[in-house]
């Protein structure tokens, strides 16, 4: 009897033994295309993706993110049917992001980075795990995403800027109107991103003695 593959989250979570981190990613892909590819309803504008709602408890984290995040997207005036894709692409990093760090701490109990790992000779080296490697391709994948979507405060207030610009120029947001810019000043044409404003410092006349 042939050999059963991993699920491609546990695939991610061993650090992808064997060579199959390009099958890996690619299965993640087709997820997140499927994810994109579900209809959305007046009711339910922004459905979970059905990859995770097949197997709920084993996408737990994955659906706890994306409706944390769906929210926040909701909030910001960004969540778009359009969106799913990219979304479920960061759920699914995030958890594996996670599941590899729960993976390291089981591997290595006592902490520190490397393992001994024997090899087909019958010789034992000592490597560094995996997962160390993993995690940080994981993490650049969702800081760039997290950029994407503005899920972090430097990057939300790029895409706030970006918003109220464009509103002022009767351009079309990014996602809709963000909260943020109904209630703000009109930016300066000259000065769109309101660096100058909040850089400038009094004038001489205007200085304390």
């Amino acid at each position: 009897m042939g050999r059963r593959k991993d699920d491609p989250l546990l695939q991610a979570a061993k650090g992808f033994p064997g060579r199959r981190r390009g099958k890996v990613e690619t299965e993640i892909e087709a997820a997140a295309q499927a994810a994109e590819a579900m209809p959305a309803t007046a009711d339910n504008p922004f459905p979970i993706p059905d990859v995770f709602l097949k197997a709920p408890v084993y996408w737990g984290e994955a659906i706890r993110v994306w409706k944390e995040k769906a929210e926040v997207l909701r909030a910001a005036g960004r969540r778009r049917p359009g969106y799913r894709h990219t979304l479920a692409r960061y759920c699914m990093w995030t958890q594996f992001f996670f599941s590899a760090g729960e993976q390291l701490r089981r591997d290595l109990p006592r902490g520190g980075a490397s393992i001994k790992v024997k090899k087909g000779d019958g010789e034992t080296v000592i490597r560094t795990h995996p997962n160390i490697d993993f995690m940080a391709k994981a993490e650049s994948a969702l800081r760039l995403l997290d950029a994407e979507f503005g899920f972090t405060p430097v990057r939300d207030q790029d895409l706030v800027r970006t918003e109220s610009f464009n509103a002022g120029q009767g351009k079309l947001p990014l996602g809709g109107t963000h909260p943020a810019s109904r209630q703000s000043q009109p930016v300066e044409q000259n000065d769109p991103m309101d660096m100058m404003n909040s850089a400038d410092s009094p004038p001489p006349g205007a200085r304390p003695n």
